[in-house]
């Protein structure tokens, strides 16, 4: 076992190294991500709320307008909202009504209440509806392809995006015709949900999902004019680039300011603007933006988020939203900056064999925790994260080979191995 400082040094330095490697791969990246979401629930953000508006169709609005809805409730939501002049009007449930599990009275009116909802879609600026990816019930028999909307600008490995062969579920083609589709699939073995897909893949070809879509209409940008460079960035226009992982997903920022209120408040506020009277909601935020109308009822709250909180797809459509909008991006910081952090544990380490073994585990604390603070602060000022299991196992390699090495009175004239 070693006992002089240099060669703690280097074993130190080699256990950084090692590490730092390995958790880029499972299982230490999720180690990694864990303290990235640390430090993202733990942020403060000075920017103004986003332009985007999360209506939330909770329990409180379930009450009036049990679920599932029908055309005439979504028909309320557009005839509220419109006055307030959305750039985009975002609804990430898929319209497509199962009739036999409507009541016979609502099976009559189906037809004029479909027939309202299409006037109220044709009367706004611009509409996303949802639409779900999937696979037939049948994989010897493939369905025939369908039009969605492709990103031809793409340009890496696609192998990790998800793919699909069939369009699942998707609103009637009386909709579709007035409106943009974004796909709405969400990974389904994720144990914490940090990120979103941006893009996805139907048949081979690679298509937008629903966040990117709303920030694409809001924008006012066809996919021509979106570059994808897998495992590194979207290019978004001339303005923005959005850093994506292999497999198309951007973490999400869940401290990205934004508006959220009730479906119910949005009904109110509507009448009181109606009145002449000050609303009691900020709805002046709507004022083109993009609003989304979501569920975020118990029922609807099944994604373990990384704020530490179930939430519902929505949700974690609206974060998306706002961090692109307000360009909040989360990002790892370079290597060099982690390299540089196990160089220091690793230099701090030559004085290691000299200390008691108290002073070791107290010195190691102490290190540890100011590692803690820069990264916050790093991440409050530019939101880069710093990685954490490098510099851990480098610093825990040189506190347990002092914990198993005798005290000696002084250094060592040369090297002692037991």
């Amino acid at each position: 076992m070693f006992r002089t400082g240099a060669q703690l040094l280097f074993l130190t330095l080699l256990a950084g190294l090692l590490l730092m490697r390995e958790s880029r791969h499972e299982p230490l990246a999720s180690w990694d991500n864990d303290f990235a979401d640390f430090l993202a629930r733990n942020s403060r953000h000075r920017a103004a709320p986003a332009p985007v508006t999360l209506v939330e169709i909770n329990d409180s609005s379930l009450v009036n307008h049990p679920w599932p809805w029908t055309p005439l409730d979504f028909s309320l939501f557009f005839q509220a909202v419109l006055p307030f002049q959305p750039e985009v009007v975002a609804i990430d449930e898929v319209l497509d009504w199962e009739r036999l599990s409507l009541a016979a009275d609502q099976q009559q009116k189906l037809p004029q209440y479909e027939k309202i909802l299409r006037d109220s879609i044709l009367r706004a600026p611009k509409v996303l509806l949802g639409a779900h990816l999937g696979f037939p019930e049948d994989p010897q028999s493939i369905p025939p392809l369908q039009e969605v909307p492709l990103l031809k600008n793409v340009r890496g490995d696609v192998s990790e995006v998800p793919e699909f062969t069939a369009i699942e579920r998707q609103p009637p083609e009386d909709y579709r015709l007035s409106a943009a589709i974004g796909f709405a699939n969400l990974p389904s073995d994720r144990a914490r949900y940090n990120s979103v897909p941006l893009v996805l893949r139907y048949r081979g070809e690679t298509i937008p999902s629903f966040a990117l879509q709303a920030v694409m209409l809001w924008l006012q940008l066809t996919s021509d004019e979106i570059a994808v460079e897998m495992g590194s960035h979207i290019a978004i226009g001339q303005r923005m680039r959005v850093p994506i992982d292999a497999a198309g997903r951007m973490r999400v920022d869940f401290g990205s300011p934004r508006v959220a209120f009730g479906f119910d408040d949005l009904l109110l506020a509507a009448e009181q603007m109606e009145a002449g009277r000050h609303p009691g909601v900020p709805v002046r935020q709507m004022k083109g933006g993009v609003v989304v109308l979501a569920r975020t009822d118990k029922g609807a709250r099944t994604l373990p988020l990384a704020a530490l909180r179930n939430g519902s797809p929505g949700e974690l459509f609206a974060a998306a939203i706002a961090t692109i909008q307000n360009q909040t991006f989360i990002r790892r910081a370079p290597a060099w900056t982690e390299v540089t952090a196990v160089a220091v544990a690793a230099l701090l380490s030559f004085r290691v064999p000299r200390l008691k073994k108290f002073a070791t585990l107290a010195f190691a604390a102490v290190f540890l925790s100011a590692y803690a603070l820069a990264a916050m602060a790093i991440f409050n000022r530019w939101l880069v994260w710093l990685p954490l299991v490098s510099v851990l196992g480098a610093v825990l390699v040189a506190v347990l080979f002092r914990l198993v090495t005798p005290d000696s009175a002084g250094r060592p004239k040369r090297p002692v191995i037991l």
